[in-house]
């Protein structure tokens, strides 16, 4: 069974993110909902205090719109392309905190964009043929330190006999 994602603080500001800071193909179909799909595993998978300062920084940046002057006081969710995308370009110019935390979270979401499979066929990546041909080779020079160090992990251990 596959692990649930965890849910995504500020659905809405999330998915206009990833409007902004991914490719425009992102709002091909439903492209976005996986994303925030891919977020959510992200998130599930980090300590409770990162998932926090994820939250902490989709919260920054809908509420932190409202002071950007040419938003007109509207949450980031609800500006348009234009203003969005001069918004976080304001926000990621910026030095401090708060810029760092919208940083770290336009990581993570471009990374949960390229994460998708479509995505990865599209640019060209298949890390396939290459995995196997460094795992070959690492076999052909570690293969008997290998199979010694799982041998000595799996051995039982010896008993003494009374």
């Amino acid at each position: 069974m596959a692990d649930a994602p965890a849910e995504v603080p500020c659905r809405r500001a999330a998915r206009r993110f990833a409007e902004v800071v991914c490719p425009p193909e992102v709002r091909a179909g439903r492209r976005a909902d996986r994303v925030l799909r891919e977020f959510g595993l992200m998130l599930g998978s980090l300590p409770p205090a990162a998932r926090k300062a994820m939250a902490a920084a989709l919260v920054l940046l809908d509420q932190g719109a409202r002071l950007y002057p040419p938003s007109r006081g509207r949450r980031f969710a609800r500006l348009g392309d234009r203003v969005a995308d001069a918004y976080v370009r304001a926000v990621l110019a910026r030095r401090g905190p708060a810029a760092e935390l919208i940083g770290r979270l336009k990581s993570v979401i471009t990374t949960c964009y390229y994460e998708l499979p479509e995505v990865q066929r599209e640019i060209g990546y298949d890390p396939a043929p290459y995995i196997a041909a460094v795992s070959r080779r690492r076999l052909e020079s570690y293969g008997q330190d290998i199979r010694a160090g799982e041998a000595a992990v799996t051995a039982r251990p010896e008993r003494d006999e009374p």
